[in-house]
């Protein structure tokens, strides 16, 4: 009986732990959803575009 009762308990624990593995995983990942982009990793190539139009250089 003590057996059972200590599976039990080990089971309830791994499912709490596990529980807030999921919650923390998910705010995690809610927090990179919301995160907003700021920069484009063609902005350089972009702005080396412009100056070229501007200074009438062909590409």
């Amino acid at each position: 009986m003590k057996k059972k009762a200590e599976s039990w308990e080990k089971q309830v624990q791994e499912k709490k732990s596990n529980s807030k593995w999921e919650r923390d995983r998910k705010k995690a990942r809610m927090a990179i959803e919301s995160i907003k982009r700021t920069v484009n990793f063609d902005d350089a190539l972009q702005a080396e575009r412009d100056l070229l139009v501007i200074i009438g250089a062909t590409s």
